[in-house]
C-alpha cells in the first residue's frame, strides 16, 4: 500500500470514530432525557394517585357527615322522650320496690299523713347509720318493731305516741336494726289520724324529727306517690287539720 492510500485509510477510520462517538453521544443524550421524562411522570402519577385516594377519602367522609346530619334533622325521625326516660341508659336498673308495712296498708289513706326519707338515687342506709339515727333523735321501737316518738309532758314523763316510723324494705320493721346485714330504701314516718289524740301537735313533731333525720341522714322527703314533698304541701296539711 503507497503512502497516499495509507493516508485515506487513516482518514476514512477518523471519520468513522468521530461519527461513532457523535452518534454515541446523541444516543446516550436521549437515553438520559427519555429516563428524566419517564421519572419524572412516574412521580407525577404517584403523587396524583395519592392526592386523588386522600381526595376521595375526604369526600366520602364529607358525604357520611352530610347524611347524618340530613337523617338527624328530619322532621318525621325526631322523637319526644320524656324527661325520665331520657336519663335512664339502657344498663339502667329499674327502681327497686318501696315496701308498704302491712299496718300502713290496711288503713285508709285519706286518713294517713305519711312522708317517706330516702335518698333520691334509691341508695341503701345501712343499719349502722340508721340505728345512730334512732338514737339521736330519741326514737323507740315498739312491740311490731316499729320506730315510735313519744313527746314527753311537763313532768317529764313519754305521752302519747305522736307519729311512726316503718322501714320501706320488707319486712318493714326495725327489728333487726342492729344487725350488720340491716339495710333500709328510708323511712316511712307517718301518723294515723283515727288513733291521735292531737294531730295538730303530733304533725309540728313529726316535722321536727323528719328535719332533723333528714340532717343526719343527708335525706330527702317523699310523699307517697314519691313527688318531692314541698312547702305548699305541708301548708296545705296544717290547714286541713285545722278544720
Amino acid at each position: 500500500m503507497d503512502a497516499a492510500t495509507f493516508r485515506w485509510v487513516l482518514v476514512i477510520i477518523a471519520l468513522l470514530i468521530a461519527l461513532a462517538i457523535y452518534f454515541y453521544g446523541k444516543h446516550q443524550s436521549r437515553l438520559r432525557r427519555r429516563s428524566a421524562i419517564d421519572t419524572f411522570t412516574r412521580a407525577e402519577i404517584d403523587s396524583a394517585f395519592v392526592e386523588a385516594e386522600q381526595l376521595r377519602t375526604e369526600l366520602n367522609n364529607l358525604n357520611q357527615i352530610l347524611r347524618d346530619n340530613e337523617d338527624e334533622e328530619k322532621p318525621e325521625d325526631i322523637k319526644i322522650i320524656a324527661a325520665a326516660e331520657a336519663q335512664k341508659t339502657p344498663f339502667a336498673l329499674p327502681d327497686p320496690e318501696i315496701h308498704v308495712h302491712r299496718l300502713i296498708a290496711k288503713r285508709d289513706a285519706a286518713r294517713l299523713i305519711n312522708y317517706h326519707l330516702r335518698h333520691g338515687d334509691f341508695r341503701l342506709i345501712t343499719g349502722e347509720e340508721a340505728a345512730a339515727a334512732v338514737q339521736q333523735v330519741g326514737l323507740e321501737l315498739d312491740p311490731q318493731g316499729l320506730l315510735e316518738y313519744r313527746e314527753t309532758n311537763d313532768a317529764g314523763e313519754a305521752g302519747e305516741v305522736a307519729f311512726r316510723i316503718a322501714s320501706l324494705t320488707a319486712p318493714g320493721d326495725f327489728l333487726r336494726v342492729e344487725n350488720l346485714d340491716f339495710s333500709t330504701l328510708g323511712l316511712n314516718c307517718y301518723i294515723d289520724l283515727d288513733d291521735c289524740e292531737n294531730p295538730q301537735r303530733a304533725y309540728e313533731a313529726l316535722l321536727k324529727k323528719v328535719d332533723e333525720l333528714v340532717r343526719i341522714l343527708n335525706l330527702k322527703v317523699f310523699k307517697p306517690s314519691q313527688e318531692l314533698l314541698t312547702i305548699s304541701d305541708v301548708t296545705d296539711t296544717r290547714k286541713s287539720l285545722l278544720d
